[in-house]
């Protein structure tokens, strides 16, 4: 017995919706190289590398702001280390290589930068800066060490959020202004006066906050001068418009009959005053003697660091 049979016509699939199959599957193989590509785009932009676990996830995540910000501000690429193991070397050693192997820079690879290092190693906790590019000019030894004298006293207080916002805002701050600053390249070994880190050295440069600082820069005081100075206009105009005085106190003085009859001297008492002599010593860890070289990669800069 045969049983009937029916037959169905399958109707042809669209070229369209096949490209679109296809698109979808070519998206679907390639989505994880895309998201690595993010990621390791995401990496390069990486300013802040704290191996010693100091701050919270949130935290490192402002601090690549702050990096940002400031860094455009300045135009500067701003990075930040912390760690508490140096692999043996000394801090100086360690930020240059850290410089030479992720070759930082602003708008172009080994260009204007400033480091800093946070070594938190027990006993030896110390603060070191490096100027690269320009700011091997801007952030010169010396603008370094008031740079350290800020941040040293932060650290020392375990301001270590505060410490690094401060030296980026006084990285940013230094590197547009250009009193102080000689931007003739280093030539000579260390002891020729033209050293790498030195030659950049055109007298003092302490100028971060001198502005702020400055009394005669605030609003309130200039308008308290403004007001004394109106008033004492008024006065004299108000004493010049009435009438004018001639009687003074040797008006009626006899001098040809007048002088001192007798004097004498009354012992009453003797007074000492005492001043405490200020200690030389501020807290900071002292002032190093100026951290300025050139890099196993080649690359000369300015430093300083301090413990805290």
């Amino acid at each position: 017995m045969i049983i009937g049979r029916k037959y169905i016509k399958l109707k042809p699939v669209p070229i369209s919706i096949f490209f679109m199959v296809v698109c979808c599957f070519i998206i679907l193989l390639t989505g994880s190289s895309f998201s690595g590509t993010a990621a390791y785009a995401a990496q390069e932009d990486q300013k802040v590398y704290d191996f010693y676990g100091l701050f919270s996830d949130e935290e490192i995540a402002d601090l690549e702001d702050i990096c940002a910000e400031y860094g455009e501000d300045g135009k500067i690429d701003i990075v930040m280390i912390i760690t508490d193991d140096l692999k043996g070397s000394s801090a100086t050693r360690y930020l240059e290589d850290f410089y030479d192997e992720y070759g930082f820079g602003y708008n172009e690879e080994f260009g204007d930068t400033a480091m800093i290092l946070v070594n938190m190693e027990s006993g030896n906790r110390s603060v070191n800066i490096q100027g690269y590019g320009n700011a091997e000019y801007y952030l010169n030894n010396d603008r370094i060490e008031y740079i350290l004298d800020d941040v040293a006293l932060m650290l020392q207080d375990g301001s270590y959020y505060d410490s690094l916002e401060e030296f980026s805002r006084q990285a940013a701050y230094y590197m547009k202004e250009e009193k102080g600053v000689n931007t003739t390249p280093a030539a000579g070994g260390i002891n020729s006066g033209n050293y790498y880190g030195e030659s950049s050295y055109d007298g003092p440069s302490n100028y971060y906050g001198e502005k702020e600082d400055n009394i005669f820069y605030n609003t309130l005081f200039q308008l308290l001068i403004a007001i004394i100075i109106g008033a004492a206009a008024v006065g004299i105009m108000a004493v010049n418009s009435g009438g004018r005085v001639t009687v003074h106190n040797r008006t009626y003085l006899d001098e040809p009959h007048s002088g001192v009859v007798a004097n004498r001297d009354d012992y009453i008492r003797t007074t000492t005053t005492r001043v405490k002599r200020p200690s030389n010593n501020n807290g900071k860890g002292g002032r190093s003697s100026g951290g300025g070289g050139i890099s196993r990669g080649g690359h000369s800069h300015s430093g300083g660091g301090r413990s805290f």
